[in-house]
């Protein structure tokens, strides 16, 4: 049995006959069967080879990819992808990789990781960081250092993290809603955060932000990158500008997805002080939200409720059988409260993963 590490570029095209457009299928596709084996068969965690291509077109300008392919004896058993920034956060790289069932147990899931280790060493990465998804189980249950949340122990994902060398640093809570159950209580949720938002008001709108939004969008964008609670996860500070959230919305709606924006606005200045994003996937009815967060100096006036609720309301009015999936730290109790409230349930934990290498 040989095993080949090939790299994937990104193509002028997706759909066209070329070899780097069959790469890239091909890479979309060992993903997506290897997610939908681990949430016992559902395809809805799919992406779309157009979503995949576009997304990955936007990232370029600031975020170096690393994307491969495993093959043994020349048929696809893996995919591997590790980043980094290119403006910020240069030392800090993200690794994932992922085997198909019937190539496990081969040595192809630490092939792939050794080659992504060696190629971000050279380029200048000492932390690595992973996001791995831990569905429930029996039997030990292991925690991070935050004392929020628990997985599994003793699943393969965990003794191979931890024979790299990776420590479990946070837990996120995946949390869904069926948005026709919550339907009826959104204006309720609205009204209620609306009587303790005095001196705010609300404005949505659906695709690419409207010009007159983009840098007060872009400010706050760049601090999730330091209020959202990142437990002992090394960060740095990302900057954030109109050009670099335009470019992150033509990667989003370029691909066919559509995006849905809530922000709070301080009527004393006409500053956007909290923001929300849902964002369509190219499957039926599935929706992912994306970044919420509310400016430090403006917490306290339930406008997190305020915006979370109103842009449900708004992905109501599109799409009645709209399914959310949200990812939240544990320990971001002010955010799991709202999400609580709101009817989102738990589903799944992803644990954070981080190895640093010695001086």
């Amino acid at each position: 049995m040989g095993i080949e590490i090939i790299d994937v570029a990104v193509p002028e095209r997706w759909d066209d006959d070329s070899e780097g457009a069959r790469l890239l299928r091909t890479y979309v596709d060992v993903r997506n069967d290897v997610t939908a084996h681990e949430w016992g068969g559902d395809s809805s965690h799919a992406y779309s080879y157009q979503e995949a291509w576009s997304q990955w077109r936007g990232d370029a300008v600031d975020i170096e990819t690393i994307r491969t392919l495993a093959l043994v004896d020349g048929e696809p058993a893996g995919r591997g992808f590790a980043e980094r920034g290119l403006r910020e956060a240069q030392t800090i790289a993200g690794i994932d990789a992922m085997v198909l069932p019937e190539h496990r147990r081969m040595g192809v899931a630490r092939a792939l990781v050794d080659d992504l280790l060696a190629r971000m060493r050279a380029r200048g990465a000492t932390t690595f960081q992973a996001w791995v998804d831990h569905h429930p189980a029996p039997g030990p249950q292991l925690s991070p250092p935050t004392g929020f949340g628990e997985i599994p122990a003793e699943s393969p994902q965990v003794r191979l993290l931890q024979a790299y060398g990776f420590v479990l640093e946070q837990i996120e809570r995946m949390s869904v809603l069926h948005v026709g159950t919550t339907h009826a209580a959104l204006a309720e949720h609205i009204a209620d955060a609306q009587r303790h938002a005095a001196g705010y008001r609300l404005e949505t709108w659906a695709g690419a932000s409207p010009s007159n939004r983009l840098d007060a969008l872009a400010r706050l964008q760049a601090r999730m990158s330091t209020d959202a609670p990142a437990a002992g996860l090394d960060h740095e500070e990302e900057t954030w500008d109109a050009a670099r959230l335009q470019r992150y919305e033509q990667g989003q709606l370029e691909g066919g997805r559509t995006m849905l924006r809530a922000i709070a606005i301080d009527e004393a200045t006409d500053a956007a002080v909290a923001f929300t994003t849902l964002v369509s996937a190219g499957t039926p009815h599935i929706w992912y939200q994306h970044d919420t967060l509310v400016h430090a100096d403006h917490r306290g006036h339930r406008l997190g409720m305020l915006v979370k609720a109103a842009n449900l309301l708004a992905l109501h009015e599109q799409d009645r059988e709209a399914l959310v999936r949200t990812w939240n730290a544990e320990e971001n109790r002010p955010m799991l409260r709202v999400n609580e409230a709101l009817g989102f349930t738990a589903v799944c934990s992803e644990g954070a993963w981080q190895r640093k290498d010695a001086p």
